[in-house]
């Protein structure tokens, strides 16, 4: 499991004052991004193996607002590697709550640069995803 923590500035605010849910998107994504560089596993690194990874399903569950100054927690986990798809969950909370601000699960495939076409996960790819599925990390 990986732990990102990131305080709330104000051009994270949309017009009523809160956190815009397009924002909670792309900080899920950075703390995943965050998550695979703990094994090297950055767009470089995929690039140079001739593949991408794509999300193909993401559910948020959003639970509760954020705010101006609020430090959020986002933690990042894999769940579950198969033989076409990784599935990665995730956890947002406020530190100082401990309130839950949303919990999401997001489902990628391997794609072949080449043909623009998922691929099975090879053993190479499968044992990174593992030793990053054990790896705890904060950041």
């Amino acid at each position: 499991m990986s732990t990102v923590e990131l305080k709330i500035k104000g051009y994270h605010l949309d017009l009523f004052g809160r956190v815009s849910n397009q924002r909670f998107l792309d900080f899920l994504e950075d703390a995943r991004w965050s998550y695979l560089d703990t094994i090297g596993l950055n767009y470089d690194e995929f690039a140079r193996r001739g593949v991408f990874l794509a999300v193909v399903n993401i559910n948020v569950n959003f639970r509760a607002p954020s705010f101006l100054g609020d430090v959020l927690v986002i933690e990042t986990m894999v769940d579950r590697i198969g033989n076409r798809s990784i599935t990665v969950k995730q956890k947002m909370y406020n530190k100082k709550t401990e309130q839950i601000i949303l919990d999401a699960e997001v489902v990628y495939v391997i794609v072949d640069l080449a043909t623009g076409k998922s691929i099975p996960i090879d053993n190479e790819m499968r044992q990174l995803w593992l030793e990053l599925s054990n790896k705890k990390n904060t950041h």
